[in-house]
C-alpha cells in the first residue's frame, strides 16, 4: 500500500465510532478511530508499529465503507493545522459579535457533540460559555480535543467555520 496515501472516514465511519451500535471488532475500531481525516498510511503505520495485519485491516475497512482514500492531501489549497493558526476569530463590533456569538456557539457545541461527545470537558466548558471573552478562552481547548481525538483537519475545519461565522 502506498505510504503517501491520505486515508478518511466515511459517514458510515463516523457512525461507527460514534453511535452506539458498534458492528466492527475492537482492533478494526482502533485503526478507525486513528484515522480520523487526513492522515496518510504510513502516519498510520507510525501511530500503530506493533499492528501486524495493519495492511489487511485497512483493506478490509476501504472495501466495506468505513474509510476512504483522499485525494492528495499537500496542495497548497489545504488549511494550515488548527495549531499552527491564531487561537480565536477576531471581532468585527461588539454588536454584531453579541449578534452571531449565539449562533457560533451552538455551531461548536453540535460539531464537538458530533465528534467527541456531550461529556467532553471541552463540551462542557463551550456550554458554560455567556460573553464573547469566555467563548474565545475556550476555542484553543476545543481545537486541540477535536485535533486529538477526530483530527487535525476536522480542528482546522472547525476554527475556520468559526473564523466565518465571526468575521
Amino acid at each position: 500500500m502506498d505510504m503517501t496515501m491520505q486515508l478518511s472516514r466515511t459517514v458510515k465511519g463516523q457512525e461507527e465510532i460514534f453511535n452506539l451500535g458498534h458492528t466492527l471488532r475492537p482492533r478494526h475500531r482502533q485503526i478507525l478511530f486513528s484515522v480520523g481525516n487526513g492522515i496518510s498510511f504510513g502516519e498510520l503505520c507510525k501511530k500503530m508499529p506493533h499492528c501486524a495485519e495493519l495492511e489487511a485491516m485497512v483493506n478490509d475497512l476501504l472495501q466495506s465503507g468505513f474509510i476512504q482514500a483522499l485525494r492528495n492531501m499537500a496542495s497548497p489549497s489545504q488549511p494550515a493545522p488548527a495549531a499552527s493558526r491564531s487561537p480565536a476569530p477576531a471581532a468585527a463590533t461588539p454588536a454584531h459579535s453579541a449578534a452571531n456569538l449565539e449562533s457560533t456557539r451552538t455551531y461548536a457545541l453540535e460539531f464537538l457533540s458530533a465528534l467527541v461527545g456531550t461529556k467532553s470537558p471541552a463540551y462542557r466548558k463551550m456550554s458554560e460559555v455567556q460573553d464573547l471573552a469566555g467563548f474565545n478562552a475556550v476555542l484553543p481547548m476545543c481545537y486541540k480535543v477535536i485535533a486529538a481525538v477526530a483530527s487535525p483537519h476536522q480542528a482546522a475545519e472547525m476554527e475556520t467555520e468559526i473564523a466565518r461565522r465571526m468575521a
